[in-house]
């Protein structure tokens, strides 16, 4: 069978979520595959070329899931997180979004790609508090608390198991938010 680009590719990213960007080399890739370095060169244009095709398939990967979620949640508002929550399978390997924002801190183009994936994170989070809440600070304050939850779950590498059950207490206490940010206290009637 002929190892395809999207083998490699496949295969990159599996020994980049295990082992991190030093773990990404030609020749362990290459073994791992089977296959001779030869064939690398057949489909990639050097060591940079693959790291950049790795870093694409990862956002493509994302964004494409992301929309997807968010498509299929239009007009819920807060109701996109019962179906984030349902796809965070398919929008969050620890391990892989852990060794991308290491990648990130000292590679130009990884650092383009997770700014893009946490950018267009921000935008769905953004959108379904925009349903709830009144103007757009209040949306973008409220969609950092689960940003910054994912941003930490991977800086800690918090197992996905773990980061569902920190986001499902979120999504059980996102109906308070809006009575909170205008002035209320959890557990109290009125006004603060």
């Amino acid at each position: 069978m002929a190892i395809t680009r999207d083998d490699w590719i496949e295969r990159g990213l599996a020994v980049l979520a295990q082992d991190g960007l030093p773990g990404v080399r030609i020749d362990r890739v290459a073994g791992q595959l089977g296959v001779s370095k030869g064939s690398f060169h057949h489909h990639f244009n050097g060591a940079s070329g693959y790291r950049q095709a790795l870093a694409q398939r990862y956002e493509e990967r994302v964004l494409a899931e992301l929309h997807r979620v968010a498509e299929s949640a239009q007009g819920l508002g807060l109701g996109l997180f019962d179906r984030l929550l349902e796809a965070l399978d398919d929008l969050y390997d620890a391990r892989l979004e852990t060794a991308m924002r290491a990648w990130a801190m000292h590679d130009a183009v990884a650092h383009e790609v997770m700014t893009r994936v946490d950018d267009a994170r921000m935008r769905v989070l953004q959108d379904a508090w925009r349903a709830v809440l009144s103007g757009d600070d209040a949306a973008r304050i409220a969609a950092l608390v689960p940003h910054l939850i994912v941003v930490g779950a991977s800086a800690a590498a918090l197992p996905t198991a773990d980061l569902r059950s920190v986001l499902e207490l979120l999504a059980g206490l996102a109906p308070t938010v809006p009575r909170v940010l205008d002035g209320e206290r959890p557990g109290s009637v009125g006004p603060a």
